[in-house]
């Protein structure tokens, strides 16, 4: 391992640690680049040819990373400066044991899928981009309910009058999609999630469908009343009779999980089951 990319939550804890994991890094002989500014560190504004990023911050921060490490096929590891820290797994005083385990090669990253994303608007489509977690078309104003059609592999699926739709990753199924009553996908499986939020229509439920399909979404409501947010940070406007096509993303989020804790013991502490 020969370049370490840190990609840090703008605050002076995150810095702070950051700080510490690059000394230990450079102690190492690795070259060691970062986008928020770290005392002592070189400043970039991408991963490319690195060996590895890690994430300084909360989930928020990890998704953001994830995006961009995923365009240059670099692995991620999470240490957790958030508040939740479902993706984050590693915590500040285990990171440099654990940063010494990858780079021995002791442990070996995994495949997350994600999702690509399209917006076609006047017969006209656009790529918008690969996100990791989910792609949500939700309301734009308090009292108003929206109406979308929903159609799998162009077979047309569902109507749903309501707040909404949430197609998610099985990353995203422990996010937005868990709290409007989805299901609990294990992070490494393949598949696409389709969850209505609070529909009008009480029959209308949650589907797991299959990775290789294409789910399309149009817009039946008024222009501006609705909104396209992409990972719950990115996002736009959508007009009346938009589509946004989602289809399973040809880039793979790349991730260390934490040697010692599995999945359930993740869903234990951070859910409180048990």
């Amino acid at each position: 391992m020969r370049r370490v990319f840190l990609f840090v939550k703008d605050s002076e804890e995150a810095k702070k640690t950051a700080g510490n994991i690059a000394d230990f890094l450079h102690e190492k002989g690795i070259h060691v680049l970062s986008q928020v500014n770290v005392e002592g560190v070189e400043c970039a504004s991408e991963p490319k040819d690195c060996d590895l990023m890690v994430v300084v911050g909360g989930d928020g921060t990890f998704l953001a990373g994830a995006r961009m490490a995923s365009r240059h096929r670099v692995p991620v590891v999470g240490v957790n400066e958030g508040r939740f820290g479902f993706l984050t797994e590693i915590e500040r005083n285990e990171a440099k044991e654990i940063l010494e385990m990858i780079i021995e090669g002791k442990i070996k990253p995994k495949q997350r899928m994600m999702l690509s994303v399209f917006l076609e608007r006047k017969g006209k489509r656009h790529f918008i981009g690969n996100y990791l977690n989910d792609v949500v078309i939700s309301k734009s104003n308090i009292a108003r309910l929206i109406e979308t059609k929903v159609w799998a592999n162009d077979h047309y699926m569902v109507d749903v009058f309501g707040d909404g739709v949430i197609i998610s990753t099985p990353t995203g199924s422990t996010a937005y999609a868990l709290s409007a009553g989805g299901p609990i996908i294990y992070p490494y499986k393949e598949a696409i999630l389709f969850v209505p939020v609070c529909p009008h229509t009480l029959s209308n439920r949650p589907v797991v469908l299959p990775p290789d399909f294409s789910i399309k979404i149009t817009v039946l409501s008024k222009n501006r009343s609705s909104f396209l947010t992409l990972d719950g940070q990115k996002g736009t406007f959508l007009k009346e009779g938009d589509t946004v096509i989602v289809t399973k993303s040809e880039n793979y989020c790349l991730t260390y999980s934490h040697p010692e804790k599995s999945f359930f013991d993740i869903l234990m502490k951070k859910l409180r089951w048990g």
